[in-house]
């Protein structure tokens, strides 16, 4: 492979990279904007900085997150 086809590869491939994580960061950021929790992040957190406690399971963390976010019943002013 010459030179100038194995740069082309090279960059083709950062290029992707790039567009593959500014969508991953674009997606992210709009499903906290509309309020949907991001079970993967969650977990991808957990290993990385709890790896010593075991992640809840997808039905639990999101009831978990409902909850966290509408409370357990009606909420009141006054």
């Amino acid at each position: 492979m010459s030179r100038s086809i194995r740069w082309l590869a090279e960059a083709g491939l950062l290029v992707w990279s790039l567009l593959l994580r500014w969508w991953r960061t674009a997606a992210q950021t709009a499903r906290l904007a509309i309020g949907i929790p991001d079970y993967d992040y969650y977990v991808e957190h957990m290993r990385r900085a709890h790896p010593d406690v075991a992640p809840m399971p997808r039905d639990a963390f999101f009831h978990e997150r409902m909850l966290a976010r509408y409370g357990k019943g009606r909420s009141r002013c006054c």
